[in-house]
């Protein structure tokens, strides 16, 4: 190789190391933004952030001039990679500051509002009815489910959402079907708005009754919120409940009816009916459950292990099939003959499952 091969060669890779003031630009001004926000030394305005993630795209292409002008040899490279990022640091404050009621970024559709919360009652009476299918996805950081007090209502309840609230009830023949659900309206991006986050709090909660009178096939979405199921009252014929990603407090009743419980990637407790015959079949997915027996009832207990882990009450329960402690069928001794009992189907999956 000759000398001014050599030397070509270390001239292109300097040029390939060109320092670039874009990244550090730009942590500067925010960190700085948001420390003299802290100490009260900015002005009171609106703060445009919606509009700011809307343009999140404006960010890859800002990244993308910056990626070109650091192949400029030095030091006009570094030099252009910082007016680069000076001029991000300034279009998304001008759009921070000033976008408020800014008919420039009105008419390319970025809107500055902030997400509001709504919140609606709820209720159906309905004409005599005596069993209901209810749908329910909740859509909200947090609720609870119970079951009505003196109520003639099939449900009654307080729900709230961003976006738009979808209630649907009708009776024929003495049933009832009743659905509720959200639709984000307000846009993905709202959470990451902190003027909405003053909006997320108790009173973001839903608060949901079901009457304990009428027979109810539950269909449940918890999705990504905390919810407290107290259903101890209530009288169920079917309950199919999707944990999603969220945390599950479940309290089931007495009586004859099967369960579906698929606990995602959530955590869930789950205290099982003290009386009756119940068939449960849970998911563990990638969740964790652990599941409560009342001395009153007797249980056997059908366990698929996956990559999870499975563990039981091993002074009330004997293993009687399965060569495997986490594969296999487990009973209580007097299951048998018992007139109180469940039978629990465990796929763990990739979670896992406690039975206390």
């Amino acid at each position: 190789m000759s000398d001014n091969s050599f030397d070509n060669g270390m001239r292109g890779a300097r040029r390939r190391h060109n320092p670039s003031l874009f990244g550090p630009i730009v942590l500067i001004a925010i960190g700085a933004f948001f420390l003299l926000r802290n100490m009260g030394m900015l002005p009171e305005v609106g703060w445009n952030w919606g509009a700011v993630w809307q343009l999140w795209p404006l960010w890859l292409i800002f990244m993308g001039v910056n990626i070109i002008v650091r192949q400029v040899p030095r030091p006009f490279g570094a030099l252009l990679s910082g007016v680069v990022g000076i001029a991000a640091v300034g279009v998304f404050g001008y759009v921070l500051f000033f976008g408020e009621d800014n008919p420039t970024l009105q008419r390319f559709g970025i809107s500055a509002e902030t997400a509001d919360l709504k919140t609606e009652t709820i209720s159906y009476a309905g004409n005599d009815v005596s069993k209901a299918v209810v749908d329910i996805n909740f859509g909200a950081p947090g609720a609870t489910l119970r079951a009505l007090d003196d109520s003639r209502d099939v449900i009654n309840g307080r729900v709230t959402s961003f976006g738009d609230i979808t209630f649907d009830a009708s009776d024929e023949g003495g049933e009832a079907t009743i659905s509720l659900s959200t639709h984000d309206s307000a846009g993905w991006y709202w959470f990451l708005n902190p003027n909405n986050w003053s909006n997320i709090g108790d009173e973001a909660n839903w608060e949901l009754g079901l009457n304990p009178r009428v027979e109810t096939d539950l269909r449940l979405d918890v999705g990504a919120g905390a919810v407290d199921l107290q259903l101890a009252d209530l009288t169920l014929s079917h309950l199919d409940v999707d944990g999603g990603a969220g945390s599950v407090t479940l309290v089931l009743p007495d009586g004859n009816y099967n369960v579906v419980y698929d606990a995602s990637a959530g955590s869930t407790q789950l205290w099982l009916g003290e009386s009756g015959r119940q068939e449960v079949e849970i998911s563990g997915s990638a969740g964790s459950i652990t599941l409560y027996l009342p001395d009153s009832m007797e249980a056997r207990v059908e366990v698929n292990d996956g990559a999870g882990s499975f563990s039981i009450d091993r002074d009330r329960f004997t293993q009687v099939s399965g060569n495997k402690d986490d594969d296999g069928v487990w009973e209580t001794d007097g299951y048998e003959d018992a007139p109180n009992r469940v039978d629990l189907f465990v796929d763990i999956g990739a979670g896992s499952v406690r039975i206390r």
